[in-house]
């Protein structure tokens, strides 16, 4: 019991404390990690996708952040009937927008654009191709003060990925966790 009201006591402080700095013409800047599975029932396949996601922002109004984010991912796919494998690489660029509550809670969405290579191998023969991709995440987070400018955010919610060359879209959930560094503050 004493540690549940411990942390309930610094849950408290944490957000009492987080309206303070997020004004409106502040600038702000992180990374995040972001990790997910997808499983295609229709080809009896499972895949992974780990994605490192560095990204800046400015405080148009108090708790709206417009910004840009570069992402680098690494992915792959095995299938649980065959040998048939794949392994590739994207790099995506786009814009993001999160608005935060007071209490610390956070709603994000983006939508990025880039380029994926990958090696395929289907029934015994590799090939390597490059595609244009895109895709778009929606989720809702948590920003927990470290200190005076270092935030943890963790998030989860829906992710929705297609590729247009070849008309494939998978989606599903992800969960991501990062932290956010306060650059230049307003008073």
């Amino acid at each position: 019991m004493k540690k549940v009201l411990l942390m309930v006591f610094i849950c408290g402080l944490t957000t009492t404390a987080f309206s303070q700095f997020l004004k409106k013409g502040s600038i702000i800047g992180g990374g995040s990690f972001d990790f997910r599975t997808t499983k295609y029932k229709d080809y009896d396949s499972k895949s992974y996708s780990f994605s490192l996601i560095p990204w800046a922002g400015y405080l148009v109004i108090d708790n709206l952040v417009v910004g840009a984010n570069l992402e680098w991912q690494n992915s792959g796919s095995k299938s649980s009937t065959s040998d048939d494998k794949s392994n590739g690489n994207s790099i995506l660029v786009g814009p993001f927008v999160r608005y935060y509550l007071k209490q610390g809670v956070f709603f994000h969405g983006e939508n990025n654009f880039g380029f994926t290579k990958a090696t395929l191998t289907f029934q015994g023969v590799e090939s390597t191709s490059k595609w244009n991709s895109s895709h778009a995440r929606f989720g809702v987070g948590y920003a927990a003060r470290i200190s005076e400018s270092v935030l943890f955010e963790p998030m989860m919610g829906y992710y929705n990925t297609w590729n247009d060359d070849f008309i494939s879209n998978s989606g599903g959930l992800f969960i991501m966790g990062g932290f956010t560094i306060i650059l230049k503050t307003v008073q």
